[in-house]
Formats: structure tokens, sequence, C-alpha cells
């Protein structure tokens, strides 16, 4: 029983509960694994362990999701700001396309970095130029680039900021509520594992019982 995606987990999970289940209704099978100690206290023990596997699943699934809504608010707010300010930056570079010294100031000199904190820094820089040095920003004002534009882009670099925190909690709690769940999972297995071995030898004289526990049988 792999752990490669929620799939196969589901399996597990659903296969677990149908074994323990019918380990204990089925008026042959019980009296055989009681024989070789799955009474039971011992089928509890696999219960408690299956709850526990699938209460960590839901919860893995629950802040899988919540990482992915914190992902796309951030990436959905990252892509406006992107277009906003390709096209806020070729309109200072027409502007000051003879003033290197301003092309300086306002950071835009050569490519747009692509890893992110590069990239935040050279945004905010751009807008927070403008938003202190109202000389520069005048000479824009006929593109549509004013004080009230400059401004609404700064609180957008602030929002993005308080998504992308919020988007790396959320992965954290993921990651960690991922870790907890393997764990569930790979103390269940082993239960299971054991269990089907002990459940092969009760049933070795009449191995098609196993299909009452969830085994597929070869004919």
């Amino acid at each position: 029983m792999a752990l490669k995606n929620s799939k196969s987990q589901t399996e597990i999970l659903e296969s677990s509960k149908i074994a323990l289940t019918n380990v204990e209704t089925n008026p042959i099978i019980k009296p055989l694994m009681e024989d070789l100690g799955y009474n039971t206290a011992k089928i509890d023990e696999g219960k408690a362990l299956l709850n526990q596997a699938k209460t960590q699943f839901n919860s893995n699934q629950a802040l899988e999701d919540k990482r992915a809504q914190a992902y796309k608010a951030f990436e959905e707010a990252k892509t406006s700001i992107e277009v906003k300010y390709a096209k806020d930056r070729k309109k200072a570079k027409i502007v000051f396309r003879q003033n290197t010294l301003v092309l300086k100031e306002l950071g835009i000199k050569g490519i747009v970095p692509k890893s992110y904190v590069k990239w935040l820094e050279t945004v905010n820089l751009y807008y927070n130029t403008l938003n202190t040095q109202p000389n520069i920003l005048n000479q824009l004002a006929t593109l549509q680039i004013t004080q009230q534009h400059v401004t609404d882009l700064l609180a957008e670099l602030n929002e993005l900021e308080n998504l992308r925190a919020t988007y790396i909690q959320a992965k954290g709690n993921a990651q960690n509520a991922t870790k907890t769940k393997s764990k569930a999972f790979k103390d269940l297995e082993k239960y299971m594992s054991d269990f089907f071995a002990v459940a092969r030898i009760a049933l070795e004289s009449e191995p098609q019982l196993l299909e009452a526990l969830g085994k597929l049988v070869k004919r």
C-alpha cells in the first residue's frame, strides 16, 4: 500500500475499514482470528489507528485547500501588479529616455528581475521613488501616472506582502500536516500488514474468506 497520492490513501482507509468491520461481523472469521490473538481489544487498536489516519487525512486535505487558496490569491495579486508595473515602467522609459540618472533612481535600467524578492525590491523602488519625488512624478502625469495611481500601487504592494505571508504560513501548516498524516498512515499500514498476514494463516483452509476482508483471492 503505497502513499503516493490521495486516491491511494483513500483506498487504504476504505480497505482497512472493510477488513476491521467484517472481521468482527463474520461468524466464521471472527473466532479463527481470535484464536490467533485478534480479539476485540486487538481489533480496537486497528480501529483507533484507522480513525487517526482518517482524521489526519481530512485535516491535511483542509490545510492543502487553504494553501492552494492562499497561493491563488497571492499569484493573482502579483500578476495584477506585474501588468501595471510593466506598463508604468515603459511610460517612464519613454519620458526619461534621455535622463540616465532618473532611470537609475527609478530602478528601470536593465531587465526586470525574475526572483520574487528582487522583483519586489525593484517594483517598490519604482513606486516609492515616485511617491517621494513629486518632480519626477509630475512629468508622468500626462501618461496617467498620478499620485493616486502611485498610492494605489503602494497599497497593492503592501497587500501583496501580506498575502505572501499568509501563503507561507498556510504552506508550512500543510507541510506539517502532511508529515503527521504520513506517520498515521504508516502506523495503520503496519497494523494492517500484520493483520492480513495473520488472516492468511487463520484462513489457510478457507482462503476464499479473505475476500470478505476485502482481499482479492486468485482463483
